[in-house]
Formats: structure tokens, sequence, C-alpha cells
């Protein structure tokens, strides 16, 4: 016991004592600053040099309980608190881990220290050093645990954490208070353990307010404090949210649904900094996923779209389930969520690989969605995950589904699908263009598909791919050479169908460009005040016109007519100048950008209709700046082994002759580069290329060219000695040039006399003569006679062996024998001089009646008897071709048109029961071009539903598809004959002679097909009623041009109403009377005499009983086939989430 004592007394006596002799406190009164401040340094210092576990406690007693008092606490000097505060820290470091205060004397303590610690950020330097000082000591003595024990810490705790955050929204903060100031807070958490929400919701803000400035001290603290107590935050942040969303989430109030999404919001921020106190609050989003509530279920879907996007985001492999759900909502019943939901995969898709293959094949099926918003994002989205996409991660499959919206019935999606192809093959281009393997696998395919969208003539389409192709195929580039090796690049990855398509559009822009420098003209003229009353109602009648070109004709018209009446000089100067042919690339643009930006000043409703009126206008694909390279491209090495260098310059070469053929006018000066590759053609076998252009040009502008002696001498020598395309060439150039009825006289005159079978290079004369006939006749008119003779005796009537075993029906026009293709061309010449002369000049009779002849006569050659002659086959198949597109071709004429009577136009549809394919192919893709571009008459619709029976799948299917375009949307127009209804009526005339008709069943099931072909291809519910009515109208009439067979029109007209009937039935169509008057064909059919005769025809049913019940049986399983079909489609039918 003793010795205990003795060892207390040694320890007591080792330890140090506060040696401070001054009072803090006044006696009445508090000291005043002056007496008190250097007695509270004196005192800080001293208590600072103490250690902790070695002062003597009763030593610091006096001074400890001094420095709770009021006149301390309450001081109004700063500094003098200040200074107190940093003493108090050290007497609690002192008396750690117990403190020499009551637990009122504890809360009043920290209270003070929060008020000095609030100053941070507000004091001068001097005040600063304190007030660190105690912010440090708190830190490192962790003297916050101290009121783990008071009631209410949080009064305490709560200021602590908002007056810290306060200061740390100074940018300026020194590092090392911001680490005192993160200690504290996360001491308070961990120690004192508070429970008040307010602390997370102020931590929570600090991701809020300062979002935009992440490195604000706030922002920085928030996010330290929140990484290092996750654990002990995430319970307290999920009641948190939780709280939020339980409150707002069965709401569909305004307000609410702000709360809800600045909660989801908070989300998003708190997850980009610590997402691991998200682990309790994402599965409350989840749940939110699944609810009925749209606007939660969106706002929900969207966070969590928001949290996979994150580039370091690994939520989808920790929450295996969220991520289902989540990529559950594609198929949400709202359409604006799945919308929403795929716009959230594209940063997804870039930002983690391991979910391309899921996300990719989700948006495949997206691609077919029913709704055609979704279908238009999906194709968007594409385009947006390949931007800047590796080739190699390219997944061209997917392309080719976007390449198929491009057909889409809705035209969003068709304008969204072309512009994500477009701007794919615009981003790769310089791949593409440098011949890249990959890229040419991938991509190059994409011009070939979007030319291809020409074929379906729908005017939104072509506009859509105008733009298209202005935009991302043919973009705008400065550089001549380059956009020119673009083009070619362009047109040489195309196939042949699309080659055409291209020139389609190329021909179609130069048609607008004439019609729209007319309405140049119309402005001009109203400018002028010239315009008559007569003139206002034809210019809106052209304007009309015009606008039948876009898919908003309305709208375009209007647009047309507020430009006209607007008198804006200037700008129909910039409209004029921004479609001339003559203008190269740079000055197009130039024009036409200033007149876009004048007309968004003060019309701007009209702008967009402009620009895509400009764009069908101008020539920005071919333009006169790309003519020079081009012929330098087109003289590149050619030669028998194929290179892509000389593909290139068939390319070229193509291009040219189209501009030649579109835009003669952009060759102007460059003529004479034309003109000397003629002439450095030594041997007269090169120069074809130039031929061909200074042909077009020749006649684009004919009898006003001129050229030079040498030149002509030139051409002459291809006439008599050249090839026969050379001949046929120099003979177009020739026969174009000025006073060439007078300068070739003598060459065409040598050309006509003694021809023979014998004459030197016959083929080459008989071209060169038939060129000559076409564009100068009256040269030929002295000779025609004998040319007349020749063909018709010598060189038709002259046999041509065939030499093979097979003597097939069909070869190409290059593979037959000389003699059948100088036959061909004989024939040619004939035709060529009656088009010529079908105008001005007036051929004599005979030789028209002749040339008519020999065109039928060559009708009924046929294959079978050339192989009964061992004659040449593929020759007859040639003339019965040519002879009938000759016929239809010159009979179009008025001069011409006695020769096509009602007999010889009905023999003229054998020609598309030819026994030969290519014979019925050729003819009716020529009657098909012809009606499309109004070069032949309407006539001809109705000989092509003889190709009914056509044993060609494909063929029959392109006419069906012609058919139905042209013919299905005609408008009825009351008291005329149209194009609908003498269709119809040629058709069952047309039939009616058939020499195979006859009235047996078999027979009249094959002539049903006919009837139900027409149906087929024109048929609506719109004109069902009129087409009745015209058949009706055949049964109240008799034949004109054989009475006699007036029973067989009866036979079809009774059976095309039934099957009208029929027709109606399977398609749910109303059948009513038609309200108006039909006069039919007068030279076809006349009326019967009213009354008894048309009441017995009428009461008639002329067909045979078993045919009616054959024919109903037939439809009878016909509608059964279709149920069933019905039936099985709604069974796979999936019901969308």
């Amino acid at each position: 016991m003793e010795l205990d004592s003795v060892q207390d007394s040694q320890d007591l006596s080792e330890l140090h004592k506060l040696e401070f002799a001054h009072s803090i406190l006044g006696k009445r009164s508090a000291l005043k600053e002056q007496e008190l401040l250097p007695h509270l340094k004196e005192l800080h210092q001293k208590l600072k040099e103490l250690e902790q576990g070695a002062v003597d406690l009763e030593s610091l007693s006096t001074v400890a309980n001094d420095l709770t008092s009021t006149q301390i606490l309450k001081n109004s000097s700063k500094m003098v608190t200040a200074v107190a505060a940093c003493c108090l820290a050290d007497i609690l470091r002192l008396y750690a881990p117990e403190a020499p205060y009551s637990n009122l004397q504890l809360k009043k303590i920290f209270n003070f220290f929060v008020s000095n610690l609030s100053q941070f950020g507000k004091e001068d330097e001097d005040l600063f050093q304190y007030h660190f000082y105690l912010l440090e000591s708190l830190a490192t003595v962790k003297s916050f645990i101290i009121i783990s024990d008071l009631d209410n810490a949080d009064e305490i705790t709560l200021p602590v954490f908002d007056e810290f955050f306060k200061a740390g929204s100074n940018p300026s903060l020194p590092k090392n208070v911001q680490v005192c100031m993160t200690d504290i807070m996360t001491q308070i958490i961990d120690e004192v353990g508070t429970s008040a929400q307010e602390i997370i919701e102020i931590i929570l803000d600090q991701f809020v307010k300062h979002e935009k400035t992440p490195t604000v001290p706030s922002y920085l603290m928030a996010a330290e404090v929140c990484s290092i107590c996750a654990p002990i935050l995430q319970r307290r942040v999920c009641q948190y949210f939780s709280d939020i969303l339980l409150s707002v989430s069965n709401a569909e109030g305004t307000e609410e649904l702000e709360e809800l999404r600045k909660a989801h919001d908070l989300i998003i921020k708190v997850n980009a900094v610590v997402p691991d106190l998200l682990l309790n609050v994402l599965p409350l989003v989840q749940e939110e996923m699944k609810l009925d509530q749209a606007n939660v279920r969106q706002i929900a879907t969207e966070t969590m779209g928001k949290l996979f996007m994150h580039p370091e985001s690994n939520i989808s492999e920790k929450y295996p389930t969220i991520w289902k759900t989540w990529f559950g909502r594609k198929d949400d019943k709202l359409v604006h969520l799945r919308v929403r939901w795929l716009e959230m995969c594209v940063d997804i898709y870039k930002n983690h690989a391991e979910s391309i293959p899921e996300i990719t094949e989700c948006i495949k099926l997206k691609l077919s969605d029913p709704d055609e918003k979704v279908r238009a994002i999906a194709c968007k989205i594409i385009g947006e995950i390949m931007a800047g996409c590796d080739l190699k991660h390219i997944d061209k499959s997917l392309l080719e589904l976007v390449d198929g919206r491009t057909k889409d019935k809705k035209n969003s999606v068709r304008v969204q699908a072309m512009k994500t192809m477009g701007s794919i093959y615009n981003e790769y281009y310089a791949s593409i263009q440098e011949n890249e393997k990959m890229a040419v696998q991938k991509l190059g395919w994409i011009p070939n598909s979007l030319f291809s969208r020409v074929y379906t003539g729908d005017a939104s389409v072509l506009m859509t791919l105008q733009d298209t192709l202005l935009a991302y195929i043919f973009p705008y580039d400065e550089d001549d050479q380059q956009r020119t090796e673009r083009l070619v690049t362009v047109v040489e990855s195309l196939e042949e169908k699309q080659k055409l398509a291209f020139t389609a559009i190329i021909r179609k822009q130069q048609r607008f460009n004439d019609d729209l420098q007319k309405y140049v003209r119309m402005c001009e003229d109203e400018v002028s005040g010239m315009t008559t009353d007569h003139e206002e109602t034809s210019n809106d009648e052209f304007m009309k016109y015009l606008a039948a070109h876009f898919a908003d004709r309305p709208r375009t018209f209007n647009a047309l007519r507020a430009f006209l009446i607007r008198k804006n000089s200037r700008d129909i100067k910039l409209l004029k100048n921004s479609i001339r042919t003559d203008h190269d690339y740079k000055q197009l643009y130039k024009s036409k950008d200033k007149l876009i930006a004048n007309l968004n000043e003060d019309q701007a409703g009209t702008v967009e209709i402009f620009q895509a009126i400009i764009n069908r206008a101008c020539p920005l694909i071919v333009n006169k700046a790309c003519i020079t390279h081009l012929l330098k491209m087109a003289k590149e090495p050619k030669g028998r082994r194929q290179t892509a260098l000389s593909q290139k310059a068939l390319t070229a070469q193509s291009i040219l002759k189209e501009i030649s053929i579109t835009y003669p006018v952009m060759y102007e000066g460059c003529l004479t580069e034309i003109t000397k590759g003629i002439m450095n053609d030594k041997d007269n076998i090169a120069a074809e290329e130039e031929l061909e252009l200074l042909a077009e040009l020749s006649k684009s502008n004919p009898g006003h060219r001129k050229y030079d002696g040498n030149l002509i001498k030139r051409l002459r020598s291809y006439v008599v000695d050249g090839k026969v395309s050379q001949a046929n060439l120099a003979s177009v150039i020739l026969g174009n040039m000025k006073n060439a009825d007078r300068s070739m006289a003598d060459l065409v005159e040598s050309l006509s006399d003694g021809l023979s079978l014998k004459t030197r290079n016959l083929l080459s004369t008989l071209t060169s003569l038939s060129q000559f006939a076409l564009y100068t006749p009256q040269l030929l008119t002295p000779y025609i006679d004998l040319i007349v003779k020749f063909v018709e005796e010598d060189l038709l009537k002259t046999p041509t062996k065939s030499y093979t075993e097979s003597n097939p029906e069909w070869v190409a026009y290059d593979k037959l024998p000389e003699l059948s293709k100088q036959k061909i061309t004989g024939v040619r010449l004939l035709v060529n001089y009656l088009t010529a002369c079908r105008n001005e000049m007036e051929p004599e009779e005979h030789i028209i009646t002749k040339t008519f002849s020999i065109l039928w006569d060559l009708l009924e050659r046929t294959c079978d008897g050339a192989l009964t002659d061992n004659t040449n086959s593929a020759e007859t198949s040639h003339l019965r071709l040519g002879a009938s597109q000759a016929i239809v071709k010159l009979t179009h004429y008025e001069k011409y048109l006695n020769e096509l009577t009602v007999p010889k136009f009905e023999r003229l549809s054998y020609t598309l029961q030819d026994t030969c394919f290519y014979v019925r192919l050729e003819f009716a893709e020529f009657l098909m071009k012809g009606l499309q571009t109004e070069q032949i008459h309407p006539r001809y619709y109705s000989l092509l539903f003889i190709c009914a029976h056509e044993p060609e799948e494909s063929l029959l299917k392109q006419i069906r598809s012609f058919m139905q375009k042209r013919l299905s949307s005609l408008e009825i127009k009351q008291a005329e004959s149209t194009v609908l209804d003498s269709s119809l009526v040629r058709l069952i005339h047309l039939l009616a002679h058939h020499p195979d008709f006859t009235i047996t069943t078999e027979d009249l099931m094959v002539f049903a097909q006919y009837i139900r072909f027409f149906l087929s291809c024109v048929a609506t519910a719109e004109n069902v009623s009129f087409l009745y009515h015209i058949v009706q109208k055949i049964k109240l009439s008799k034949d004109m041009v054989s009475a006699e067979l007036s029973d067989n029109s009866y036979v079809l007209s009774d059976m095309t109403s039934l099957l009208i009937k029929y027709k109606c039935k399977e398609s749910s169509w109303p059948l009513n009377a038609y309200a108006g008057h039909v006069t039919l064909q007068s030279k076809l059919y006349k009326s019967l005499p009213p009354g008894a005769v048309q009441n017995e025809t009428m009461e008639k049913s002329y067909l045979p009983q078993a045919f009616i019940e054959k024919l109903e049986e037939e439809e009878r399983r016909k509608l059964g086939d279709k149920r069933a079909r019905t039936s099985v489609v709604g069974a796979n039918k999936r019901t969308k989430v």
C-alpha cells in the first residue's frame, strides 16, 4: 500500500502543470478585448505546448471552467472567441477521452466551435490561423465523438455539415481545410452515428448544386465522405430515396412528377460519384419500371438507361435482374418509352462492348415495330452507333435491314432510313474510294440500293431520295476533281438496273429544269406587269402541274404562287441563276444559298419547299464543271484486261454520253477537245467515244453546228470506210450539221446509187442511210423508191440460212449473221424515213402503203416457219419485234394513224403472246416505257393485259406492278372516255376477236384469267362500280367491227360482271350503282336500239351453266384457302408487353 502511494506520488511529480497566473474573467463584467486577448493568447500558447497524458489535470480545472463562461462564449470580439475556441479544443485534447464538462456545457462548447468554424472564408489572415488550429485539433483528436452521448446531438452535427459545405462553396478554400472538414464529417457519421436524414439531404444536395463545377470543395468533400462512409450511408440513402419515391410515385400531378424526376436525377448524379451508395436504391428503381403508372415507369427506365450507359458502369453485371427488367422495356406498350429506350441504347452500345450482341438483335426486331416512330428511331440510332465505328465492327446485316425500311409504308421511316444509309456511306466514303476490300464489301452497295428506290414511282420517296443523294452520296464539295471522282466511283458501283435509275433521275431533273425555267419566265412577266387574266389562269394550271411532282402538292403550289406574287426581281434572278445548266458548280450553289437566305428573311414558310424545288431542277450531280475531268478519266488506257482504271474510264464515258444527251449545253467550250480526239485518230479505228459525244451534241442543236473541212472529211471517211458504229455516228453528226441538205447530197447519192447485196460495206451503208433518212430525209427522197424496192425484193426475200442445228429463237443482235443485220437495218431505214416525214414533208402514198405492208408482213414471219425452211429463226424474232415497235411508233403520228385499223390493232396484240420470250419481253417493256413517258397512245394499256398467261413470272410481275401504279389511281371523269374505261372496253373487244375464243368451259376458264389479271391491276373500292357499269354498257351495244361476234362480247361482259362481284365479295367492297354517264368507244361498239332488243340482251345470260358452276367452285376454294391462311396468321400473332 505504501509502495503504491509512493509510485503515484512519483507519477504526479513527473506531470506538467499549467502555469497561468492571469484571470480571463472580470469580477463584475467581462474584461475589455485589449486586456483579455493577450491573456487568452498566452493561455492558448501554454495549452498548445502541453502534451496529452503528460499534464496535471488539476492545474487545468480553473481555466477549463472559466473558458465556458458567458463572458467568453458570448464575447463580441471575433478574435477573442477564436482564441478561446482554440483553448477549449486544447482542454478537450488534454482531458481526452473524458471531458471536464457537463452535457449542457458540452452542448454550448460545440455550438461555440461550430459558430467559429462557420467563419472560414470570411475572416482575415490573423483569424484564419486560429480557426484552422481549432479545425485541425478537432479533427485530429476526434473531439466530436464526445457528443455521441448527448441528447439531440443532431442539433450540433447538422450545423456542422451545413457550415462546412457552405464554406466549401468557396473554390479557394485551402486543401488542408477540406481534408480536416472531411475527417470531422466522416467521424461524426462513423462514431457519433447521427440519425438525421437532413444530413443525407445536405450531403446529396452538393451533387446537385455543383454538378457543373465538380472541382468545387463542397462537391469533393461530399464525394469523399460518401466514399468513406458508404457502408454506413447505404441504408440511410436508401431510406431517403424510398421516402421520396413512395411519396410521389402514386401521384400523377405535375409537381409530384417533377419531384420524382429530381430524385431520379440525383440518383444518376450519385451513381457518377459513389455508385456503391445506391446498393439498396436500384432495386427500388427496378420496381418502378414495372409499375402501371406510365410516367413513373418512363422516368425509372430513363434513369436506369443513363446508369447503364455510363462508361465506367458495371451495374448490368452487378445487377443482372435489373438489366433484364430494363431490357424488357423495349416492348413497353408506350410508344414514346420504346423510342426513348432505343435512344439510350446508343451510348450503352458504344461504351459497353459486351452488350453489343444483345442490343443489335433487339434493334433488328425494333426495325419491324408496329409503330412508325419506333421504326424511325431504330433507323436513326443505327446511324449513330456506326458513326466512327471501326469497319470490322460494322454489321452489314443490320444495314440491310435498314435498307428494307427505305421501302417502309410511312414516310418518316423512309426518310430516316435513307438518311442513315447515306450518312454511313458518306462517313466511310474515303475507304470505299480507296477500294478497301472491307469497306467496299460492307458499304459499297449502299448507292445501288438507294437508286433502286427510283422504281417505286412515289413522289415522297423520290423527294427523300433526292435529298439523301445531295446530302450524303454527292455532298457539297468545291473541288471539281474530287467531286467528279466521287461521281464516277458511285456510278461504277451501280448494277445495270440502278444505272438506269441514275439516268432516270438525271433526265427527270432536266425535264423539271425546263419546266422551272418556264416558271422563271412567268415570274419575270409578272414583275413586268405583262400578265393577262387568261395567262393568270394558265399560270395557275402550270404551277399545279409543277406541284404534282411533289408529295405535298397544296403546300408546293402555295409556295410557287407566293413566290410569283412576291414580284422580287432580285430573287427571281437568283432562282434563274441557281438552275442554269451553263453555270458551273460554285455559281449554282452561290445563287441557291443566297436565294434560300433571302427567303428565310420574309418567306420562311416556303424555304423547305423551295429547297426541294431547286434541288429537283439544279444540275448539282452532273454539271458543267465535271466535264473536263470526265474527259480526262475517259482517256485512261482501255484494253481487253479489265482493270480498276479501265473500268473507271468506261464509267466516265457512260456519264459523258448521258450528259451529252441530257445537258448538251454543258459541253460548250469542250468541243475543241472532242474534235481533237477525232482528228488524232490516224487509222480510223479509234475515237468512238468522241464520235458518240459529238453525235449526241449534234442532235441537240440540229442544223446549227459548223465544222471545219478537215473534220468533215474525216467524218465522211468514217461513213464510207469506217466500222458500222463509226459510220452510224458520223452520219448523225453530218446529218445534223449546218446546210447538211446541200453539202451531204453527193454523199447520200453515192450511198444510194446501185444498192445491191454485193455493195461493199452494205451494213455500214444502210446504217448511214438510215441516219440520213431520219435527219435529212429530203436527201433520200429522190432515191426512196429504189431503196424500198431493194429492201423489199432483194434484202428481205433473200433467205438467211441457219448454220446451227439448234437454230435458237433468239440471239443477241451482235451475234446475228451479217445478212440478218442488213435486213433489220434496211427496215429501220424505211421507218426512219417515215418518222422524219411525219410533219412537214409529204411522202408519196405508195411509199407509206408499201412500208406498212412490209411491217405487217414481217409479223407473219414465225420461228416455226424458219425452222421448217431451215432459215435463221432468231432473225424472224428480231424482225417481228422491230416491226411491232415500228407500227406502234409510226401510228402515234396523226399522218399514219389510218394504218392502224381495229383488226390490225388486235393483230398487234399477238406479239405479246409470241413464242419467243425475248420478243414478248422487249415489246412489253417498249410499251410500258412509251406509256409512262406518254410517247405512245393510251390505247396500248389494253394490249398489256394480253400478258395474263405469261409463263415467265418475272415479266408478269413487272407488268402487274406497272399497271397497278399507272391505272389504279386514275380519276374517273364524268361523260369522258378515260384510260380506265377504254382499257377495259378494248380488252373485252380484243378477247372477243381472239382466234382462240370459244364458249366451252375450258376456254372460258382460260379467258377468265385475262379479266382477273385486269381486275388485280386496276380494280379498287373507289372504281369498281364504274367498271361494273362499263361492262353493262357493253352488253347494251353491238360490235361495230364484226356484228356477228357481238355475242362473244356479251359472254365476256357477263363473265366480267361475275368476276367483279366475286372481287367485291373477296375484298369486302360495296358494289353500288354508278350514277354517271359513259359513252363507249364508237369504233368498237354502238348502242343497241332501246326497248325490246336491249331488254332481251340484258336479261339473257350468255355464260354456260357449267362454266358458272366451275367458277363458283373455284371462288369458294380460294375463299376457303384465304380464311385458313388468316386463321394461321392470327394464331401466330404475339401480343406486345
